[in-house]
């Protein structure tokens, strides 16, 4: 499928409205068009995530639409902007779902604006399908109760700090961990919790943890405590502009400790943001372009929006695929219908990779890989899973 997808989108964007384009267009029902929302930061300062996830969404749509749609209809993408903001990133799922009338909602990337739109798709009854975001508040309240609406097309964060944990005590032979976490985010403080205590649980020692938030652009004070306990490697589960200014800080202050991190790190602008600061530092997250059928996909993206590559496309992508798949098995594109065949996902072969849901808690049982920051590039180690070796 995903190579027709391919091919197709290229040969569209080659000829634009050929004749065989245009004689399948005019069979689609576009009187009834099956809408399908998006809510991602358009503005701010990670506007380049969101933009990727609603032109990667549009991209995938368009192709859609030229074989003749979901079930004969034509595919709407209606995109808002949720500013990076919870509250912002509410009023853009109720508005998508109370005045355009979307059966869905994919987005966003956060897990602060996540977790507060999962209780109110609880209200509302139509499903909302996460990208990046991976805390597991997401899709299952404090209580232990499933939001029946919400799901994710990520790993989760107990996951990705296994991960780091365990390729950075396993694999780099690394005995002792610093940590500093933004107490103002929800992702920051589970990943980098759940980094230490595999760890340590391993046999590391935790030498310094310290806390800052998101806005404060000096992280000297929190540092030099970290570099006086001299860790092996300093875990800094941040998003890519505190990590690019907490490393160029701490290379400032002596530390040469290894850093490690988590999706957040992950970006085109990383290594000239962080001006070499990173060098031979790792994070974990999703294979990303380097597998096959997204490389491909990658190409066409770019020649379709002139702009650098960023993972959010495709997560764009496998959410529409994924509804597509959902509406089908339905033979509907009514809420409930689609919430139902969500839930009921055994296999979904996306540009993401392969991946199945578990009923129980909505996340999705799929690969994750690491990645290594070199001088002047990232370089894709590989597919990591402790548990296989």
């Amino acid at each position: 499928m995903k190579k027709r997808l391919i091919l197709a989108l290229t040969t569209a964007l080659a000829f634009g409205s050929c004749m065989g384009l245009t004689a399948m267009a005019d069979e689609l029902d576009t009187e009834n068009p099956i809408k399908i929302g998006y809510v991602g930061a358009l503005s701010g300062d990670t506007a380049l995530w969101g933009q990727a996830g609603l032109n990667g969404m549009e991209l995938t749509a368009s192709q859609l639409n030229e074989e003749g749609g979901i079930l004969g209809r034509e595919v709407k993408i209606i995109g808002l902007d949720g500013k990076g903001v919870a509250d912002d990133s509410v009023t853009a799922y109720k508005r998508l779902v109370e005045e355009e009338g979307v059966c869905a909602v994919v987005g966003t990337n956060f897990s602060s604006c996540n977790i507060p739109i999962a209780s109110v798709s609880d209200e509302l009854h139509v499903p909302v399908i996460a990208t990046a975001a991976s805390n597991e508040l997401v899709t299952v309240a404090e209580d232990g109760t499933l939001h029946p609406y919400s799901f994710r097309l990520c790993f989760i964060d107990s996951y990705m700090g296994y991960l780091a944990g365990s390729y950075a005590y396993e694999e780099l032979g690394l005995k002792t961990c610093a940590v500093i976490e933004d107490i103002t985010d929800s992702y920051s403080t589970a990943v980098g919790d759940f980094m230490v205590e595999t760890f340590t649980d391993l046999g590391g020692e935790l030498v310094a943890k310290e806390e800052a938030q998101n806005g404060d652009n000096d992280f000297r004070a929190q540092l030099t405590k970290i570099a006086a306990a001299q860790p092996d490697v300093l875990f800094v589960p941040w998003n890519y502009e505190n990590v690019a200014l907490i490393g160029q800080q701490a290379r400032e202050l002596g530390i040469t400790a290894v850093l490690f991190g988590a999706d957040g790190w992950d970006t085109t602008e990383l290594i000239e943001l962080s001006h070499g600061a990173l060098e031979g530092c790792y994070y974990v997250s999703r294979p990303g372009f380097n597998l096959p059928e997204a490389a491909a996909y990658g190409e066409v993206y770019s020649k379709a929006y002139n702009v650098a590559l960023e993972t959010e496309c495709l997560y764009g992508n496998d959410g529409v695929m994924w509804l597509k798949q959902a509406i089908e098995a339905a033979g509907s594109d009514d809420p409930d219908a689609i919430r139902e065949q969500l839930e009921a996902t055994e296999s979904f072969d996306g540009l993401l990779g392969h991946m199945s849901i578990n009923p129980e808690n909505h996340n999705p049982n799929r690969d994750a890989a690491i990645f290594r920051v070199d001088a002047d590039e990232v370089t894709y180690v590989g597919i990591y899973d402790p548990a296989a070796e």
